[in-house]
């Protein structure tokens, strides 16, 4: 009988391609999913949707597609010793995508409102399902969701057309390209985590802080997470993920003599709890955050500069990845002609034009999972639009060759290239390599040449970007987020900022500066490259993170700010830790 049930559904979904006028694509699948609730539930409803759901003299819905996203979290906070939060949370939401029209005009208003793997922040919240595979509570919602979106797509599409009658648009794209359907099965994961092997980790080493007098404020944050998602349309994409993800960050705080406070954090990540470095690795790794901002802390402050600065592959990291992010990706165009970005995406309808300094490659590969043995983190085989997951070159010698795209129409740019995230083109792990390239003498040497040459008596390298998301715990420091867009460009906190005398090379550790560069510009402005690339991690929420390869660079032009003259107050009486008071009273 199963095997009936699988020649039936692979004959259906070649029948649907024929109809749709695209060759069906079949990945092989892992596990059956002839016991799945959640696909027995989604498929049922789709199927009544397709055949009944009309209302009155509007059309039938063209496309349906329903996501569901399931998250399972297990969450840790420890300060100076001791757990302070500690709870495990399981979820799962459904996200709808109906559209009423067709391919070329329909009811979307630009984006699918799909939710990431992981939880990203989408154009809708979803509707929150039964945790359980109960398939009369789940099919029940996934109704209740359908009529909702069904009614919002005939007034959104009803307001479409009347403001295109009135406005007509010259060039138009479609609202949604053709894919070839792809069935896409794998196992569901679960999340096994040693709960009381993490809360021991997390106590041992928020309490290493204790050690350190000077630290004002910390915090060790530990989250474990499983995701699964599920995906199935009324084009034939079938689709059933699942990834792990386990996150520890340890931050904290100091305050310089005049009241200014600094803030750090280190990282550690792995797929699941059992592979993270061990407790020998984590310890060293937080001492020496301490002792870093310890130093930063009685450093001489910045002063303002406009000129060279090189940045090391930890900084070049989180710099090039946040300038990617916004120039490579979401360029898709809405209805009335206005952009995802307000009609200033910096790289509209630029491919095939120089965008870079000519030395510059990017390749975004979604596929990549290690580089030189090191673990890539942000990997996936299908992106949130059941899409296969390609490597593509962004950019090759400083020529913009495309851009990262989903099923929402691109200019210049044929379909989908695998690279959804939320519905919008988003990029994932990229790859960003020179040629020419120099090794970390000769890069040094350039950046002291060119203060030279423009007569600066200091030049400046960055060798750390402050990896502070606005989730972590707030400590009242400058710092509230990794980036802050300001008037469209890039505002970024360096946590090691040496100030290098173009006389002698010497390098002197500053403190309380912040970098603005222009992602529009800044890809043109490097003038040189190391040799050596390095898989570094950008923070990208609380439970999960992403890897980007870099070399070092330099910046030609970069805008320093010196420090805000504000200073909060500090405490009225010195920590307890710092007093011979600071025993427990008998």
């Amino acid at each position: 009988m199963t095997e009936l049930k699988i020649i039936f559904r692979v004959c259906l979904l070649v029948l649907i391609s024929l109809i749709l006028g695209v060759a069906p694509v079949f990945a092989f699948t892992e596990t059956p999913d002839e016991d799945d609730a959640v696909f027995t539930a989604l498929e049922d409803e789709m199927s009544r949707t397709q055949k009944r759901l009309k209302l009155d003299k509007h059309e039938k819905p063209y496309f349906v597609q329903y996501k569901v996203i399931e998250s399972d979290i297990y969450y840790l906070a420890a300060s100076c010793g001791a757990i302070s939060q500690d709870r495990r949370s399981r979820s799962r939401r459904l996200y709808t995508d109906l559209r009423v029209g067709d391919y070329k005009l329909d009811s979307s208003g630009g984006g699918s409102g799909l939710s990431g793997l992981f939880g990203s922040k989408s154009g809708t919240s979803g509707r929150q399902l039964p945790i359980e595979d109960d398939y009369y509570a789940i099919r029940q919602e996934v109704w209740l969701d359908t009529d909702d979106a069904y009614k919002k797509a005939i007034e959104t599409y009803e307001e479409k057309k009347s403001h295109l009658k009135s406005n007509p648009e010259q060039d138009r794209l479609g609202d949604w390209t053709r894919e070839k359907p792809v069935v896409f099965i794998k196992p569901s994961v679960k999340l096994e985590v040693d709960e009381k092997k993490w809360k021991d980790a997390t106590r041992k080493l928020s309490a290493l802080f204790l050690k350190y007098p000077e630290v004002e404020n910390s915090v060790v944050v530990f989250s474990a997470q499983a995701g699964n998602a599920w995906l199935i349309n009324n084009e034939g994409f079938k689709h059933r993920d699942g990834k792990l993800q386990t996150v520890l960050s340890a931050s904290a705080k100091v305050r310089a003599a005049d009241g200014k406070t600094y803030t750090d954090v280190e990282f550690f990540t792995s797929l699941n709890s059992q592979d993270m470095p061990s407790m020998e690795v984590m310890e060293k790794r937080v001492d020496g955050l301490v002792k870093r901002l310890i130093r930063v802390s009685q450093a001489p402050l910045a002063e303002e500069f406009s000129g060279p600065v090189l940045f090391s592959p930890e900084a070049a990291g989180p710099l090039l990845h946040a300038t990617l992010a916004q120039t490579v990706a979401g360029a898709n165009e809405k209805s009335g002609g206005e952009s995802l970005f307000q009609q200033a995406h910096p790289f509209k309808n630029k491919i095939g034009s120089r965008v870079a300094s000519r030395m510059l490659t990017v390749v975004d590969n979604p596929n990549a999972t290690e580089f030189k043995g090191q673990k890539l983190f942000g990997s996936y085989e299908v992106d949130d639009d059941g899409v296969p997951a390609q490597e593509i070159t962004l950019i090759e010698k400083g020529v913009l060759k495309t851009l990262c795209t989903s099923r929402i129409p691109t200019r210049g740019v044929d379909g989908s290239n695998g690279h959804s995230g939320n519905g919008v083109g988003t990029v994932s792990i990229l790859m960003v390599s020179a040629d020419p390239s120099v090794n970390a003498k000769k890069l040094k040497k350039k950046l002291i040449d060119l203060g030279k040459e423009q007569g600066y008596d200091y030049v400046y390298i960055a060798r750390r970007i402050a990896q502070m998301p606005d989730w972590l715990m707030n400590m009242g420091a400058a710092i509230t987020s990794v980036f802050s867009k300001i008037q469209g460009s890039l505002s970024l906190q360096p946590t090691e900022l040496y100030r290098v005398s173009v006389a002698n090379g010497k390098e002197e550790l500053v403190r309380g500066a912040s970098i603005l560069v222009q992602p529009s510009r800044l890809l043109r402005d490097i003038s040189a490259a190391g040799n050596e690339q390095k898989a570094v991690l950008v923070a990208q929420g609380q439970y999960n993170a992403m890897s980007i390869v870099v070399p070092a660079v330099i910046v030609r032009d970069v805008d320093i700010q010196e420090p805000s003259k504000k200073a909060e107050k500090p405490p009225i009486l010195p920590s307890p830790l710092s007093s011979p008071e600071a025993s427990p009273s008998p």
